[in-house]
C-alpha cells in the first residue's frame, strides 16, 4: 500500500511515540493527553477525552491532507478557529462588508478597483490556507466599490493543491462571521456547450456536484448549528432573484450576445478532461467544466448566504479525438485579461444592486 494511504490510529496510552510497521501501511501512535504530535508536518493536539481516528488522505497533485474523523467534540476547523480568522480581519479594517467576492483565475483585478482598501496576504491571516496557483494573488482585500463595502478573495483554494474540500471553502465561513450575507463566486471554465464561444460569460443557474456523488463534501463531519443546518437544501443554490437582476444589467450593458446561462460541474483536476469524460458530462446536461466553486457555494448556502456565480469561458472543451488542440492554463489567463474590463463592470453593477437589496431587507 502506498505511504500516502496510511491509516493513522490514535490510542490513549501512557507513552508518546510513533512506530511504523514493516509493510509501510500502518502507523501506531501513542500519546499523553496534554502533548502535541506532528504528522506529515501538521501539529495535532493529543489532549482528548475520546478516541480519535486520523485518516491520511491522498489528495490531488500527490499532496497529503490529514483529515480528522472525530467521535468526540473536536473538529478540524471548529467555530472558534474560524472566528479567530474573522476577528483578525475585522480588527484590521474599518469596513463591515455585507458582500463577498471570490475571484477565479485571472479575475482578481476587481479587488484592485476597491477604494480605501485594506490588504491581508493569506499567510498573515490566522489559520488561513495559502493559494499556490498562477493567476491567484493570495490576498484578502477589503474596501469600497462604488461606495459599497466589499471583501474580495484574490485567489482561492483547490482540491488539486492538496486541500480537503472543507478547507477549500473555509474562507466562506470566515466571511459569514464577518457579517457577509451575499456572495459572488467567479471562475474560469471550459465551455462544453457547443454554442459557447471563448470569452463568453456563463451565469451559473445550477451545478452538478461530482464530489458529492462520491461521498465527499465540505460539510462532511459533525455539523455546527451556528453555521447552518445538518441537511441544507440546494435546489435554489443560485439565487433566482439575483440571476434575474443580473440579466437586466447584462441587457443594459449590451452584453446579451456574450452572456449565457447554464450548468457548471466541478472536477477534481489538475488534469484537464479526456474526450470520453467530456462527452459523458455533456449527456448529463453540463454546459461548463471547472475545478472549483461548488464547495464554496455549498458552504455559502449552508451559512444562509445568497449566491450569485458566473464562469468566464476561457477555452473550448475538446470532444473529438481527431484534433491536436490542447487545453492549457496560459490560455485561461490570456482570455481573462481580454475580458476583464467587462467582467469588472458587470461585477461592479451587480454589487451595487445587491447592496440595495440587502439594505431594503
Amino acid at each position: 500500500m502506498s505511504s500516502l494511504l496510511k491509516n493513522l490510529i490514535v490510542t490513549n496510552t501512557s507513552s508518546a511515540s510513533a512506530k511504523e510497521d514493516n509493510n509501510d501501511s500502518i502507523i501506531h501512535l501513542q500519546e499523553q493527553p496534554s502533548e502535541t504530535i506532528t504528522i506529515q508536518g501538521r501539529r495535532l493536539l493529543s489532549s482528548c477525552s475520546h478516541r480519535e481516528r486520523l485518516r491520511a488522505l491522498a489528495s490531488g497533485g500527490g499532496s497529503m491532507c490529514l483529515e480528522e474523523t472525530v467521535m468526540g467534540d473536536d473538529t478540524p476547523y471548529p467555530f472558534e478557529v474560524i472566528k479567530e480568522s474573522a476577528d483578525y480581519l475585522l480588527s484590521g479594517t474599518q469596513h463591515r462588508p455585507k458582500i463577498g467576492v471570490i475571484c477565479g483565475s485571472g479575475l482578481g483585478g476587481l479587488a484592485d478597483q476597491l477604494d480605501e482598501r485594506d490588504v491581508f496576504p493569506y499567510e498573515s491571516i490566522p489559520n488561513f490556507p495559502v493559494s499556490t496557483v498562477a493567476g491567484h494573488a493570495g490576498r484578502m482585500v477589503i474596501g469600497l466599490l462604488s461606495g459599497v463595502p466589499v471583501m474580495c478573495m484574490q485567489g482561492r483554494f483547490h482540491a488539486y493543491e492538496g486541500y480537503p474540500l472543507w478547507k477549500c471553502a473555509m474562507p466562506v465561513r470566515v466571511m459569514k462571521l464577518m457579517g457577509v450575507s451575499h456572495i459572488i463566486v467567479t471562475n474560469a471554465a471550459g465551455g462544453l456547450n457547443p454554442e459557447y464561444k471563448i470569452g463568453d460569460i456563463m451565469i451559473i443557474k445550477d451545478h452538478i456536484n461530482m464530489q458529492g456523488f462520491a461521498g465527499d463534501s465540505p460539510l462532511r463531519g459533525r455539523n455546527d448549528e451556528r453555521f447552518g443546518p445538518r441537511f441544507p437544501a440546494m435546489n435554489n443554490a443560485y439565487d433566482k432573484n439575483l440571476i434575474a437582476m443580473a440579466k437586466k444589467i447584462v441587457a443594459d450593458m449590451n452584453l446579451t450576445n456574450v452572456v449565457q446561462e447554464g450548468v457548471y460541474v466541478m472536477l477534481g483536476g489538475p488534469t484537464y478532461e479526456t474526450v470520453a469524460e467530456l462527452n459523458m458530462l455533456r449527456i448529463i446536461g453540463v454546459d461548463a467544466v471547472g475545478m472549483s466553486t461548488v464547495p464554496e457555494v455549498v458552504v455559502a448556502r449552508h451559512c444562509g448566504m445568497k449566491v450569485f456565480a458566473f464562469s468566464l469561458i476561457t477555452n473550448q472543451c475538446i470532444t473529438q479525438y481527431d484534433t491536436d488542440a490542447q487545453a492549457n492554463h496560459e490560455e485561461v489567463i490570456e482570455v481573462a485579461n481580454i475580458r476583464k474590463k467587462d467582467l469588472q463592470n458587470l461585477a461592479r453593477r451587480i454589487i451595487v444592486n445587491m447592496s440595495e437589496e440587502y439594505q431594503e431587507s
